[in-house]
């Protein structure tokens, strides 16, 4: 500590709050994060499963999406 009345840091340098803005992504950039990870997860099983799994992760992310997004993203996901 120091002997003086003056702060170790400024605070005006001091980020206080998230930097909400830092890494912002696409919905297209978000959208095959989602299909990646649930192709690595269930892949392998029935296209309802992955439809299902799409759905949550979709609400999850607050990602909008269609029926019709589902079943086309769930065929790309089967393996």
């Amino acid at each position: 500590m120091s002997d003086n009345n003056e702060p170790a840091v400024d605070p005006r340098n001091v980020q206080n709050e998230p930097a909400m803005d830092m890494h912002t992504s696409t919905d297209e950039e978000r959208i095959d994060g989602i299909v990646d990870q649930t192709r690595a997860d269930v892949g392998d099983k029935s296209l309802e499963r992955i439809q299902g799994v799409l759905r949550q992760r979709f609400e999850q992310s607050g990602t909008a999406f269609t029926e019709e997004l589902l079943v086309e993203l769930a065929q790309r996901v089967k393996i």
